[in-house]
């Protein structure tokens, strides 16, 4: 390829060499190659749709082209910060889990961090089992009511946004994932605080006190009955949203303005309410994820586990029309087809 510089210098460059190199280069390197050279600018657009299916890839997701808007190196800046952000990836795989046999039961004595960042989640108290094939072939830690595990403390408590995702089931009263400790603030994510008593409270979400009961939480409609759900709780002040199988069932109030300083998984951050159920997978991000990758991420969940059949993605009901949505609710098979699944 012959390639002319502002300069005027003009140079060749072969094909392979140039691919190899821009495969190698960011979205912000990538569109100062497009500034800096137009002959390069579609190789580099090109490029950038490469690296970007890598990093679904990565992410285990699928790609959205109903919901994607902007060039091809635009769109990888967006997944690039996505990536940055995720600061916990836990997954009920066995190569990710350190796993001991007592008595012929498998018992997850610690769960890798696959973000890399070092935020892996050991044992306390007791180790969850390890259950192999349980959903959708696809593997989950099981807690039976007294059973924890515990990420290690962040370098410093995380402020909002937050956004939280994890598939799990629940039954009863219960705590999915709060926050580190008896020391800690709320940040919980449960089946509970119901207005009046019921043995299966609605899914809750809640910053806000520590010891005594929250005064500020977003409930949705979905109850603890033991049953298979991608949970996705979005932690940013005012502008809190609690979704479940994509579903907005909850928006509008504040949850409070607590930090995070880590994960208490499977119980609550005192020890009190223990989950009863199971997880197969946690994941953390510090930022309100947008709305395409949040509802990329849930679709990638809901094809490894199984549960394409009760997702639904259904935006807030007082989001306004955005060129970003053809529609306002779209189910799996529709969003699978526009990405060509």
């Amino acid at each position: 390829m012959l390639l002319q510089l502002p300069s005027g210098a003009e140079f060749y460059l072969d094909g392979l060499v140039l691919e190899t190199i821009l495969l190698n280069l960011r979205a912000a390197d990538l569109a100062n190659v497009c500034l800096t050279c137009r002959a390069l600018s579609q190789p580099a657009q090109a490029a950038a749709r490469g690296a970007a299916q890598l990093l679904l890839t990565r992410l285990q997701t699928t790609r959205m082209r109903e919901m994607e808007r902007g060039s091809a190196i635009a769109q990888l800046l967006s997944w690039e910060s996505v990536v940055g952000d995720n600061l916990v990836w836990l997954q009920a795989v066995e190569e990710a889990a350190t796993i001991i046999v007592k008595d012929g039961q498998q018992y997850v004595q610690s769960a890798a961090d696959l973000t890399g960042s070092g935020h892996g989640a050991t044992m306390h108290l007791k180790p969850p089992v390890f259950r192999p094939n349980v959903l959708n072939g696809c593997a989950a830690f099981e807690f039976d009511g007294t059973c924890v595990l515990k990420t290690r403390p962040f370098a410093q408590p995380l402020p909002q946004p937050i956004t939280l995702i994890v598939v799990a089931k629940a039954r009863g009263d219960t705590t999915i994932i709060d926050a580190l400790g008896p020391s800690s603030s709320r940040f919980e994510l449960c089946h509970g605080y119901p207005t009046g008593w019921h043995p299966s409270p609605e899914i809750c979400i809640t910053a806000s006190g520590h010891d005594a009961p929250p005064q500020r939480s977003l409930r949705g409609s979905t109850r603890g009955t033991g049953e298979w759900h991608i949970y996705t709780a979005v932690f940013d002040a005012r502008r809190s949203e609690l979704y479940v199988d994509g579903s907005c069932e909850a928006t509008g109030k504040s949850v409070g303005g607590n930090r995070l300083d880590g994960l208490s998984i499977g119980c609550d951050h005192n020890g009190v309410f223990f989950l009863i159920g199971a997880i197969a997978e946690v994941r953390l991000f510090r930022c309100n994820l947008p709305a395409a990758a949040r509802v990329a991420i849930e679709l990638g969940l809901a094809h490894r586990y199984g549960l394409e059949a009760q997702y639904c993605h259904q935006p807030p009901p007082e989001a306004p029309p955005s060129p970003s949505r053809s529609r306002s609710r779209f189910c799996l098979r529709t969003a699978a087809a526009a990405a060509g699944l």
